[in-house]
Formats: C-alpha cells, structure tokens, sequence
C-alpha cells in the first residue's frame, strides 16, 4: 500500500505540474493571431497520445509534427512567401519544440505511473483474493485453499494407503439463470444447494467451490465402487429448486469423479486429469 501511496503522490505531482505548464503555455500561444488555436490543437494532441499511448508515441508525434513544421518554415522562406518574419518563426518554432518535449514527458510519466498503480491494484486484489479461503455464499473453501487439501491428501493416501474420490459438480445454465433470476437469487440458489449438499455428504468430506458454477467434494476414505450411490442421492436431494417467488426449477448438472492414483503425485495433476478424462453424466 506504501507503494501505492507514494505513486498517487507521483502522479498528483505530474498533474500539477502538466496544468501549471499547460497554463504557462496557453498564456503565450494566446498572444499569436492565426497560428494560436493551431498550435494548441497539436499540443492537446500530444499531450493526448502521451497519456493514453506512452512517451514513446508522445515524442513521435512531437518529432514528426517539428519535421513537418521545420519543412513548411524552409520551404516558405526559399520561396520568399514566408507568413511570418524568419527570426521570430524559428524562435517560436524552438520554444514549441522544447515545450512539446517537455509536455511528452509529463504526459508520459501520468501514462507509466497510471499503468503501475493499476499493476498494483490487481496484484492487490489477487493477494486479498488468495487470503480469503472460504466462499461467502455457500461457506465452502475456495480454489486456492481446494489445491492445498487436495495436497494433503494426496499425501495422506500415498502414506497410509487410504483411498479418496474427488467430486466435481458442474451447473449447467449457470449463466442464464443469473442472467434471468438476477444475482440475489443466483446467492440463493447456491445457498441452497451448499445446504443439501452437507446433508448428503458426511461432515468429514471437504466442500469447496473452486468457481462460480462448480462445487468439488473430497469424498474421504471412499472406494470408488461407492459413487454411484453417492451420485444417486446428490441427484434426489438437487434435483429442484424453489425460487423466491415460490415457482419451482429443474437442476441439472455435469457431474465428474477421479479416485486416487498412485501415479498422480501433485494436486495440479489431479485436476487436469479429471479436466482432460472428465466421466461426464447428468445429474
């Protein structure tokens, strides 16, 4: 956050000074008759590409506009049709020059410091989001934390032999629904499958929701011989919902199962193979 801090000050700072030079610079381009509304046009342009763009494309435009600017001065001088006298274009062109470098700068640095600081509001959010292990909707654990048990486990059946299953769930339509129901109800409705799932699992097996339309269970100490009756009850006790309204909806789900494996060493092992040899059926 100190980090933070410090940029945010940098950036007011840059601001600051981008303005206060702005200002100094509109106050002598508006002593110019026809080329003032010109000049400043291209300079808000700069300033524009420096911002949005980076230095980097702050500086070209800057370049290309003195090069052009340069080449109309010598061209108009050769031909003798000069606007205006020699010595007051060339010292006018040297101080817009020196001032468009000095704004793409500016205007640069508000572009390298504003990407920073939304560097470090993502890395922020995604440190808090690791921190936070359980679901607030169902109280499930969430992926971060799923990896980890899944770890231990792995672990606990390669040394003592047990035997686990996980347990995916995966809604279908999750999305539409959502998107008809609106998200209070989406809370709702996890809410209430988190609650069936408890009462049809043992208190000993591990609930997590690794995403928004997922549940994973650690199913304990259980061959997989015993799956199918497992499913068969998941599949009575989440077969309908009833909505606030008091109508009722069918659920369905893609439900996939991977027992342990002597030869799956890593959580992340586990969870491609059950991506990659998905068992999918309906629920």
């Amino acid at each position: 956050m100190k980090i933070s801090f410090n940029e945010s000050q940098k950036l007011f700072a840059y601001f600051s000074g981008l303005i206060a030079a702005l200002s100094l610079f509109i106050y002598y381009v508006s002593a110019q008759q026809s080329e003032g509304a010109l000049i400043l046009c291209i300079t808000f342009v700069v300033i524009a590409a420096g911002i949005w763009f980076g230095p980097i494309y702050a500086l070209a435009v800057t370049l290309i506009v003195l090069f052009a600017l340069g080449t109309l001065m010598m061209f108009f001088q050769t031909g003798q049709a000069a606007l205006f006298p020699a010595e007051e274009g060339l010292r006018m062109l040297v101080m817009w020059g020196i001032a468009l470098l000095l704004f793409s700068f500016i205007a640069g640095r508000i572009h390298d410091i504003a990407a920073e600081l939304r560097r470090s509001v993502t890395r922020l959010q995604s440190e808090i989001k690791s921190f936070v292990a359980v679901d607030r909707v169902t109280g499930f654990d969430n992926k971060q934390r799923m990896k980890l048990e899944l770890s231990e486990e792995i672990k606990r059946a390669e040394r003592y032999g047990n035997s686990f299953v996980f347990l995916l769930l995966h809604m279908h339509y999750f999305k539409e629904f959502k998107s008809l129901y609106g998200e209070k109800e989406t809370d709702r409705l996890f809410q209430y499958v988190s609650q069936q799932i408890r009462s049809s699992v043992r208190e000993t097996d591990k609930k997590f929701r690794p995403s928004d339309e997922r549940i994973g269970i650690v199913l304990t100490h259980t061959p997989a011989e015993h799956m199918p009756a497992v499913l068969t009850k998941l599949k009575k006790q989440l077969d309908t919902y009833q909505l606030q309204n008091g109508k009722y909806v069918s659920l369905t789900f893609h439900v996939c199962y991977l027992p342990y494996r002597k030869d799956i060493k890593t959580a992340d092992q586990f969870l491609e193979e059950l991506e990659n040899e998905m068992m999918m059926n309906e629920l």
